[in-house]
């Protein structure tokens, strides 16, 4: 597969996608930008950004012959004589290409976002550094680790998801530095799996409805960080002496602050880790506010029958209940035999 990412550089897809402004994951941005372009880099952007089809003949060789990987892959697919992208596109993030799928307001399976990269950019990998990427969806947190020279081991729920990360193993040439586990969090670990000196979890965060103690391993719960206090619960086990876990979390807050903040004092005190807790966006949870709005279409796409007014009540009151007035999102850094618990409100300065 290492072939496909020179063809794309000598191409111009590289220095196409760094000029595009943002993380360079959004598709208007790539149609805006394509109206400029003619030729075989149009033909190959169309095909790898916006999902257009394309006849294989017109595709670079190398492109060209990957396609049959790609299609046992499961990120792409011929219709008729004619091939084409199944969800996802080809992002490139801090060096790294990534098949995934680009942000939207609804579940997706091979998820790449804005917090993917914000979470990469706060981790160092020392060359050899143990890596452990749990919820590592098409593989961004642990290809990133295993380009800087630290072997990653890669845990994924969904094979399918797992699939594609192998995949995007393959094609930046890392392969050998990559073990990808299917499993919930820690569950596919040996057990006598020797500590990790870096562990990074970009979790799912997005508040569900299910009933409490019902929520799928995948599902964020009431407060969006059932899976979060998971990853909590197996760290001591498998965080190494001296070593760094990083987790995305969506924490609520009121007026007094954090809702979470005596949990996360606790469990950081009992386990001897320092804690830093980073907030950044600022989220309404007012019934009509796209948090609520999203949560309730989340719920929707596996209870279709389920009265919308009816969740967008329930999903309301769950936050009234928890005193919040607003959802953060916020980045966890937990440091092995340290004892300080800080707070950075990037609102306040």
């Amino acid at each position: 597969m290492t072939p496909v990412v020179a063809e794309l550089e000598r191409l111009g897809l590289a220095e196409f996608l760094a000029d595009v402004p943002g993380d360079g994951v959004d598709r208007l941005q790539w149609a805006a930008g394509l109206r400029g372009l003619d030729g075989g880099l149009r033909t190959v952007a169309g095909f790898l950004l916006l999902g257009e089809s394309a006849r294989a003949e017109l595709l670079p060789p190398a492109l060209r012959g990957a396609l049959p990987a790609l299609v046992e892959g499961g990120v792409a697919a011929y219709r008729g004589d004619e091939v084409q992208l199944v969800d996802v596109s080809l992002f490139r993030a801090r060096g790294v290409w990534l098949f995934a799928e680009p942000p939207s307001p609804f579940p997706v399976r091979h998820y790449f976002g804005r917090d993917s990269v914000a979470l990469s950019r706060r981790i160092g990998y020392p060359p050899g550094a143990r890596v452990l990427d749990l919820c590592s969806g098409p593989g961004f947190q642990g290809l990133v680790a295993a380009r800087q020279g630290a072997p990653a081991t890669l845990v994924e729920l969904l094979p399918g998801t797992a699939a594609v990360a192998r995949l995007n193993a393959e094609l930046n040439g890392v392969a050998d530095r990559v073990e990808v586990l299917v499993g919930d969090l820690y569950a596919p670990l040996p057990a006598d799996a020797e500590p990790y000196d870096r562990v990074v979890a970009n979790i799912p965060f997005l508040p569900t409805l299910s009933p409490r103690g019902e929520e799928a391993a995948h599902e964020g719960g009431a407060d969006g960080f059932s899976v979060g206090r998971r990853v909590l619960a197996g760290l001591p086990q498998h965080l190494a002496p001296g070593g760094t876990a990083h987790l995305t979390a969506l924490l609520l807050q009121s007026d007094r602050g954090l809702v979470a903040e005596e949990e996360l004092r606790a469990w950081a005190a009992e386990h001897g880790c320092g804690l830093t807790v980073a907030l950044t966006d600022r989220m309404a949870v007012d019934a009509d506010s796209d948090l609520v709005q999203t949560t309730v279409s989340d719920h929707l796409e596996s209870d279709p029958l389920a009265g919308p007014e009816e969740l967008t009540a329930a999903a309301a009151a769950v936050y009234a209940r928890h005193g919040a007035t607003a959802a953060r999102l916020a980045y966890l850094r937990i440091d092995h035999g340290m004892a300080e618990f800080r707070v950075y409100d990037r609102a306040h300065g």
